[in-house]
């Protein structure tokens, strides 16, 4: 579509890292995730394809009338072996907790290391801010306000809405289409978890979330209105 560095562009990438790591370590997606990440972090919940029955009554199910998610669903149930580096886990509020505190803590949990602080300083960097020569178009999905590292939104700003949407310079964040949010704040030293399933109404639900969250605190604990 355009060429390398010069416009931030919502794809495959992360994708073709899952099966890079396919390549270099000789397993599945999941087996690598499940040795380094999953089980050390106690995340026994979290898995591409539920396949026991209490787990598979466990699964929130789309909206009737949310045609995305509902095609998204058949695809899956017909490609039930797809491990997808983009997306694709199912997981519960406790297990994405802990891995949220992980990156809240600088990559280490339980007096264990999971990340160096080199390679978490990188991931929450922003670099396709200024001077980056990296473009934003109408489908920056990170967000106004927002840089982006790896895997993750930084707030360097507090945007052009008046008033700014309430948060932390620093905060980090990331969400799905079906809804799942997660944001980190590290100035306030706290991590928050919604879980949803709806892509028609995600628009309209994160927002009222993120004030609600935010609004717990007295206005001197934040650095935005």
């Amino acid at each position: 579509m355009t060429q390398p560095g010069t416009l931030w562009r919502y794809g495959h990438s992360t994708d073709v890292l899952g099966r890079i790591i396919e390549i270099v370590s000789g397993k599945s997606l999941y087996q690598f995730l499940k040795q380094r990440i999953f089980d050390p972090l106690g995340m026994s919940s979290t898995m591409f394809n539920p396949k026991d029955g209490t787990e598979q009554q466990r699964v929130a199910k789309p909206l009737s009338d949310d045609a995305f998610l509902q095609t998204i669903e058949r695809e899956r149930l017909a490609n039930p072996d797809w491990e997808s580096g983009g997306g694709g886990l199912f997981s519960t509020i406790t297990d994405y907790a802990r891995f949220a505190q992980m990156l809240l803590d600088r990559g280490q949990l339980d007096g264990r290391r999971y990340l160096s602080e080199t390679a978490v300083r990188q991931m929450t960097s922003d670099h396709v801010g200024p001077g980056s020569g990296v473009a934003r178009d109408y489908f920056y999905f990170p967000g106004d306000g927002f840089g982006f590292g790896y895997g993750l939104a930084v707030r360097t700003d507090p945007g052009h809405a008046k008033p700014p949407p309430p948060g932390s310079l620093g905060e980090l964040k990331w969400d799905s289409s079906a809804g799942t949010y997660v944001g980190i704040d590290p100035k306030l030293d706290m991590i928050y978890i919604l879980m949803e399933q709806t892509d028609r109404e995600r628009g309209r639900i994160i927002p009222a979330f993120r004030q609600l969250v935010y609004d717990a605190f007295k206005p001197d604990d934040k650095v935005m209105p």
